[in-house]
């Protein structure tokens, strides 16, 4: 269960990501926001490599392989509707202080 609060908090962390505006910094001098390089890397980098749907596979393989059908079940519903719902609450916090 520890994947999927990593997996969870690496969709909050997307989610606030994808909420902060896209600025190009040589163009503006409005810094409330982000370059296209900065969520990339950001995004890409970081939160691809600290989440991992390859170990949340593995342990869902594992639990079905010892016949634990409805631990599996509710390990996917837990990173999947977690995640979204963390993904959303990131974009929605970033919006609303961006907004401020």
């Amino acid at each position: 269960w520890h994947t999927a609060g990593i997996n969870i908090l690496g969709s909050f962390v997307l989610g606030t990501l994808a909420g902060i505006p896209t600025v190009d910094q040589a163009a503006s001098h409005d810094h409330r926001g982000i370059t296209a390089r900065t969520r990339l890397m950001a995004g890409v980098g970081f939160c691809g490599s600290f989440t991992t749907f390859s170990t949340f596979s593995f342990d869902v393989v594992g639990m079905l392989s010892k016949g634990e059908m409805t631990r599996a079940c509710s390990y996917m519903a837990v990173n999947n509707v977690g995640g979204v719902m963390a993904a959303f609450a990131g974009f929605s916090m970033a919006k609303k202080i961006i907004s401020r």
